[in-house]
């Protein structure tokens, strides 16, 4: 069998999320394990802790709100950045915008050790967190815009959810090393390795990958056939498609702001789950930090059993017709998020960590489904729109922002002020819910028809007896033409085709 170049698109995707993400995670399990609780190092995690003397190898004089500050200050850049990302990965490569960014986020990473140890001064820790965050923002709409180009349209959701899976499963992976590496190496241990990684996996996802089909020199035949069969159109160039964006119907389309509001809802628990739930553990039970990260871990590596298995079962029922596009993505979302909101809600009346671990467990397992949902949502509403709705859709993490700065004011060391943090998020799900299941739509939007379009791949017996050299376009004196974000330029005549079937290797690059 030939090797399918989406298979590895898919697999270095997943790759990228489940380390990029895991800086999350990273930084607010150190949080948990440098900043002390108010119980002291005899009764609380410091002092079950203890290998090798790593529970006390760095002491802060940070607060818990502090630490909140730290996770708001990421979000917020994300937030600021998600729709120039969108744009930036639609005007330019979307390949190279992903690499970029985080490339960047984990030199961040490698830096971030240094303030932490050697400053008490939040401000640096607060500006780094900021930085990352601003270039992260980058990094979704970008995978999505190289993902919409590889996914088939029998293939979207299992693709999508593939990837994101990474995402998901990343969490759990961050606090179990995280967690280990603090009690038996040293507290800095995981952000070392993180960086590390996010480095070595940047130059690959730059090297190797390629912003469509169409680019690649080695597509195997059996690939070529299915593109030729069923690939989205893309448009003739990435600054065509740039200049008529049709903003104000995108941003009149109640179906993006299901999208959106899907992204918010995600976004609120997400935030939770990554940079909360160690605290909660911590203060409603009294766990240490190993036993928090494996704690913690168990609910993301269900969601992502459930997110993989949900992306196949859904394209499986809408191929068949037993679904249409709309209906089978609101089925995804809406059982989703309605089981998570009424376990959320739950949590309000335990008492126990057994019964809360399973109700989180429950929960956040199910709203896996929910990324077949909204997360796949743009590539039906509009394939060459992609990076900039997924953008749109990123502006959710308004929610992370809000999240914790209201656990910030909640939160009082007790169990009784986390019972009133899951009640809030349980609500807000359901309100998403009721949103999506009324707004939302599977089908390609009247703004999203291309005017201009041609085939991701044309038929090789209509290629007229062309030279099979490689031509390398003219770029004259533009001044991104050395610029990083520039897509490839080299490409084979033979699959670069506009709407009539003549050669447009003239054209803008895509």
């Amino acid at each position: 069998m030939a090797f399918l170049r989406r298979v590895y698109v898919v697999f270095l995707g997943f790759l990228g999320l489940l380390i990029s993400i895991g800086f999350r995670s990273v930084f607010s399990m150190i949080m948990v394990h440098v900043v002390k609780s108010n119980q002291g190092e005899k009764e609380g995690l410091f002092g079950k802790c203890n290998v090798n003397g790593t529970a006390r190898d760095l002491s802060v004089t940070y607060s818990v709100p502090d630490t909140q500050f730290f996770q708001s200050a990421y979000f917020f850049g994300s937030f600021l950045m998600q729709l120039p990302g969108g744009y930036l990965a639609t005007r330019f490569s979307p390949r190279r915008v992903c690499g970029l960014s985080i490339l960047i986020s984990s030199v961040l990473m490698i830096v971030l050790p240094f303030p932490i140890q050697y400053t008490q001064n939040p401000a640096p820790v607060f500006i780094i967190r900021f930085l990352q965050g601003l270039v992260e923002g980058w990094s979704v709409p970008a995978m999505n815009g190289v993902i919409s180009a590889w996914a088939p349209k029998s293939e979207k959701s299992r693709m999508v959810t593939f990837v994101y899976a990474g995402a998901y499963l990343s969490p759990a992976l961050a606090m179990v090393l995280t967690g280990v590496s603090a009690c038996w190496v040293s507290w800095n241990a995981s952000l070392f390795l993180y960086g590390g990684l996010g480095v070595i996996w940047s130059f690959a996802w730059v090297c190797t990958i390629y912003d469509t089909p169409t680019l690649h020199p080695g597509l195997h035949r059996s690939e070529t056939d299915v593109f030729s069969k069923e690939g989205a159109n893309v448009s003739k160039g990435s600054q065509s498609v740039a200049q008529r964006i049709p903003w104000s119907k995108i941003l009149r389309s109640l179906p993006v702001w299901a999208i959106i509001f899907g992204s918010f809802c995600r976004n609120w628990i997400f935030s939770m789950m990554i940079t909360q739930v160690p605290q909660y553990f911590k203060d409603a039970f009294n766990k240490d930090i190993a036993t928090i990260g494996f704690t913690a871990a168990l609910p993301e590596v269900l969601m992502t059993i459930v997110t993989i298995s949900g992306g196949v079962f859904i394209d499986k029922l809408i191929k068949h017709n037993l679904l249409s596009t709309s209906h089978g993505r609101k089925l995804a979302q809406c059982m989703g998020f309605g089981i998570e909101a009424l376990c959320l809600i739950g949590l309000r009346f335990v008492e126990t960590s057994e019964i809360a671990l399973t109700l989180l467990s429950v929960g956040v397992g199910f709203s896996g489904l929910a990324i077949s949902g909204y997360q796949v949502n743009p590539l039906d509403l509009a394939p060459q729109y992609v990076s900039i709705l997924t953008g749109l859709s990123r502006l959710g993490t308004l929610g992370a922002i809000l999240s914790t700065l209201v656990a910030g004011k909640l939160h009082q060391n007790n169990l009784q002020s986390w019972q009133n943090l899951f009640t809030i998020a349980g609500s807000i799900h359901l309100a998403g819910v009721l949103f999506y299941g009324i707004f939302a739509s599977g089908e390609r939007q009247p703004w999203a028809e291309p005017t201009e379009t041609r085939p991701l791949l044309a038929p090789v017996d209509s290629v007229p007896e062309f030279s099979r050299d490689v031509l390398e376009e003219d770029v004259g004196d533009s001044k991104f033409s050395k610029s990083l974000f520039q897509p490839k330029r080299r490409r084979s005549i033979l699959n670069d085709f506009d709407e009539d079937g003549n050669p447009s290797w003239f054209l803008n690059t895509i």
